[in-house]
């Protein structure tokens, strides 16, 4: 029996927005039940965070960051004809203030402000007939510092 693909990924589509609702409200209990419970989070920069906990503690560091703004949309989701894996490809945008730079000859501090757009893949996997993600990765559009 042939998987209804579109179903599917109309499932991934609400998750997906779900789980941009819950990094908005810094919900971390809420972004990682997102995961599955041996996911990994491949962030740049960063070591791997590997199993649910692990990335809920790498999501609690990256959301202490002042005036964070993370959003992050599909592009592309394509679901297996067996309907137990799928990928996802999409673009992000992240934002948050950077420390003030300190105050120089009377002049006030300017505050700085890190704007970020990037892509991402993310890999889903069923666990009990409902879509957890298996692995997540993303980085920069912008060159690396070398």
């Amino acid at each position: 029996q042939r998987a209804d693909v579109a179903t599917e990924e109309r499932v991934i589509r609400d998750l997906d927005k779900k789980w941009v609702q819950a990094v908005a409200a810094k919900d971390t209990t809420a972004i990682a039940n997102v995961y599955a419970e041996d996911a990994n989070f491949l962030a740049p920069g960063a070591p791997r965070a590997s199993g649910r906990a692990a990335i809920r503690q790498a999501w609690v560091g990256l959301l202490k960051a002042p005036n964070l703004v993370v959003t992050f949309e599909p592009t592309k989701i394509t679901i297996a004809s067996s309907a137990d894996i799928a990928y996802e490809t999409g673009s992000y945008h992240l934002g948050y203030d950077l420390p003030k730079a300190k105050r120089v000859k009377g002049r006030a501090a300017k505050s700085r402000r890190l704007e970020d757009t990037g892509k991402y893949v993310v890999a889903w996997k069923k666990v009990n007939r409902g879509w957890k993600v298996q692995y997540d990765i993303f980085n920069s559009d912008r060159a690396a510092a070398m």
